[in-house]
């Protein structure tokens, strides 16, 4: 079939502008073409043949861009959402279809679909970063066991060909909103975050522009860190078991500013807890500080942090009804607790360890025997479970 485009750029057969109309004659009439127009298959088609797509027909036939996706010379990649998808995107954005088809950012969200060169699917790899036409954000790309996917759409049919490209079908939209995943793309500082959300495949849940997250980044000296703590180095932590477990560890399924933190747990996406000290100079979470905090996106916010959080931390969690005191702290070879008698107690590093454990003396705890550094120090009788963090030096 022909397509025809009237829009204020022109009007247009395919791919080809009429430049001159209404040329008449007695058995008919001529309008000039710039272009030649080729009966060849194109991503156009694939989308217009299949009623699962008629409304990515629409927004397409919307933007005007049937010339660019008919052109028999182009090549290209069509991430096609299906119409189910559109629905679901129109319900998470509270849009009907004609706000939609109406939106000034109707072709910037096409053409966030499309790439300018054919890629099949065995061309894809985990954790690749595209440009698609729409260059204000890139498309990221996870391959694994659970399927594979453009951002937090799966692709779950794949290499529709025709003679222009190559056309994919997507069960969600994507959008070319920052999200708290390119933040951490954008950040130098961040790339074995980077790299270990990507071994881990958790590029769809950060890149999911419906989602509300908070994201806790340790920095790559972070993970050093953490390397040196367990013995290892970064591939050994990126090929851990619990790699997974660690990462959501960090993520809470809310966006919370700083000024928004309150003392004590908050849940992760790992179903652990966390737990927030504000009573510093600055906020930390269990042992590690916030180094930078609000760096907001789309979808959530970042915080910084200048520790790895290690899940099993969550284990001590924070129920109490009364108050509890220890002093000194920072402590050097003693630390004593106020509001607890004859208690139980657990030190824990920021390995997840417990370093030290047993029952209170005289309320005080011995801590000449352990390393300088940050703890988690859990305190347990028989009406009262209270952690707080301490600090040896």
């Amino acid at each position: 079939t022909l397509k025809f485009t009237v829009g204020t750029a022109g009007v247009f057969v395919n791919q080809a502008e009429i430049t001159a109309v209404d040329l008449g004659a007695d058995n008919g009439v001529v309008h000039v073409l710039d272009a030649v127009v080729l009966p060849a298959e194109t991503v156009a088609d694939i989308a217009i043949g299949s009623a699962a797509h008629t409304t990515l027909v629409a927004a397409v036939i919307e933007a005007r861009l049937l010339p660019a996706l008919t052109n028999p010379f182009a090549s290209l990649t069509v991430f096609a959402p299906t119409d189910a998808a559109f629905a679901a995107a129109l319900t998470a954005l509270d849009l009907t279809a004609s706000e939609l088809l109406a939106s000034p950012d109707l072709t910037n969200i096409l053409l966030y679909h499309v790439l300018g060169a054919e890629v099949a699917s065995s061309g894809v790899t985990n954790g690749l970063i595209a440009t698609p036409l729409n260059d204000a954000n890139t498309l990221k790309f996870t391959v694994g066991t659970a399927g594979v996917f453009v951002n937090q759409a799966e692709i779950t049919a794949v290499d529709l060909g025709a003679d222009n490209g190559v056309v994919h079908v997507l069960d969600a939209v994507v959008l070319p909103s920052e999200t708290v995943a390119d933040i951490a793309i954008g950040s130098p500082a961040h790339a074995t975050l980077v790299a270990a959300v990507i071994e881990a495949r958790l590029l769809p849940a950060l890149t999911n522009p419906f989602a509300s997250l908070t994201v806790f980044a340790p920095t790559n000296d972070a993970f050093a860190d953490l390397a040196t703590a367990l013995g290892t180095d970064l591939a050994g932590v990126l090929a851990s078991p619990a790699l997974t477990e660690i990462l959501l560890y960090h993520v809470v399924g809310a966006a919370v500013l700083s000024t928004e933190l309150t003392n004590g747990p908050v849940a992760t996406l790992n179903g652990q807890n966390v737990i927030i000290d504000i009573s510093g100079m600055g906020v930390m979470v269990n042992t590690s500080n916030v180094i930078l905090a609000d760096l907001e996106a789309d979808n959530g916010v970042v915080h910084v942090l200048d520790e790895v959080l290690v899940p099993s931390l969550a284990n001590l969690s924070t129920v109490s009804n009364i108050e509890l005191t220890t002093y000194p702290n920072p402590a050097t070879d003693m630390i004593k607790v106020i509001g607890l008698n004859d208690g139980a107690f657990e030190l824990v590093d920021m390995k997840g360890t417990i370093v030290k454990k047993g029952n209170l003396v005289n309320n005080e705890i011995q801590l000449s025997d352990l390393n300088n550094g940050s703890y988690l120090l859990r305190l347990q009788d028989q009406n009262t479970v209270q952690t707080v963090r301490v600090v040896k030096q």
